[in-house]
């Protein structure tokens, strides 16, 4: 038994080797790469919506709005116009308020990853 413990031993150690020569080789540039990458969420009778992710510069320019509902304007209005340019504040604000909301609650896990 004792010869499986240290094959079971060597190779997590092998293992933990590779993840830390992965993660010394990211570099800034792959870390950008990731935040750019256009993702796709399902909202609940619209169908799929592209989106991307907020950047640093993204949540210092939302958190200086004060009005709850200005900043989540401004956060889906950033949000979506990484995959479409076409979308505006004022598009946005055209919206109905359910397909507002519904926008809201399935962005939601990716809103709040940024905000905390």
């Amino acid at each position: 038994m004792g010869g499986r413990v240290e094959k079971y031993k060597r190779k997590l150690e092998s293992h933990e080797r590779r993840i830390e020569e992965w993660l010394s080789a990211i570099s800034i540039d792959d870390l950008l790469s990731n935040s750019t990458q256009i993702k796709e969420v399902s909202v609940e009778g619209i169908g799929l919506i592209r989106y991307g992710r907020l950047t640093v510069e993204d949540v210092i320019a939302v958190n200086s709005i004060k009005d709850e509902v200005e900043r989540s304007i401004e956060v889906i209005t950033r949000m979506l116009r990484k995959a479409d340019p076409e979308v505006t504040k004022e598009k946005i604000k055209a919206l109905s308020a359910d397909v507002f909301a519904k926008i809201i609650k399935a962005l939601a896990k990716e809103i709040t990853r940024n905000f905390r």
